[in-house]
């Protein structure tokens, strides 16, 4: 049977970077999922974190998948007017793929304060969630999130693919130590990004003359 899951990730992408890219493939293989949907977060106009607008953000975005077929853009949360909520977004996309299993991809850092999002307890009911762990890290977590992967852990890849939801499944990913903030800072201090990002994301970034 053709694996059948899809993934998301979401972020801000400002911008998006080797740090990104590197463990969403990684993990888009190991899992073998069918494509990984990059969701760049809706950032308020208002809010001081952001510095590119959308059409900027979506366009680093799309430069920096155009080798990799594996993985795709979804700008849904972009195309609000207000921040969207994660469950309000995965809602949307599980009546979209109504038959397909969906995975949605965050950190150890998310996970251990999970418990905090809103409508949490009801997100598994719409997808998977695959936390990205480095190899040999454990997370502190507080009874209540502990509890939670008591009951949801599974070890076994292939209930991501025969499920449609309510598993997380812990995955060792490739993590670059690199930020988006620090791209930004090296910028405006003239310091090279010439590995941090794919060429044609820092071509665009030049280009622009953006976080200067």
């Amino acid at each position: 049977m053709k694996p059948q899951a899809i993934g998301f990730l979401g972020g801000s992408f400002d911008p998006i970077h080797n740090g990104h890219l590197v463990p969403a493939l990684d993990v888009a293989q190991q899992l073998q999922l069918q494509q990984l949907f990059l969701m760049p977060n809706h950032i308020a106009p208002h809010k001081a974190g952001s510095h590119c607008n959308v059409e900027q953000r979506t366009e680093m975005v799309k430069l920096a998948i155009k080798q990799s077929p594996q993985l795709s853009i979804d700008t849904r949360e972009l195309n609000r007017d207000s921040a969207s909520y994660t469950v309000e977004t995965l809602k949307e996309i599980q009546a979209e793929y109504p038959n397909t299993p969906i995975c949605f991809i965050m950190g150890m850092d998310s996970l251990i304060h999970f418990d905090s999002w809103y409508q949490w307890q009801d997100i598994l009911n719409y997808c998977h969630l695959v936390i990205c762990a480095r190899p040999g890290w454990k997370g502190e977590f507080n009874a209540t999130v502990q509890a939670l992967v008591n009951s949801h852990q599974t070890h076994s890849m292939k209930d991501l693919h025969h499920q449609r939801s309510g598993k997380i499944y812990f995955q060792k990913a490739t993590l670059l130590d690199i930020s988006s903030t620090q791209i930004r800072h090296n910028i405006k201090h003239g310091i090279s990004i010439e590995n941090l990002l794919p060429t044609l994301v820092c071509d665009y970034i030049k280009e622009h003359q953006l976080y200067k």
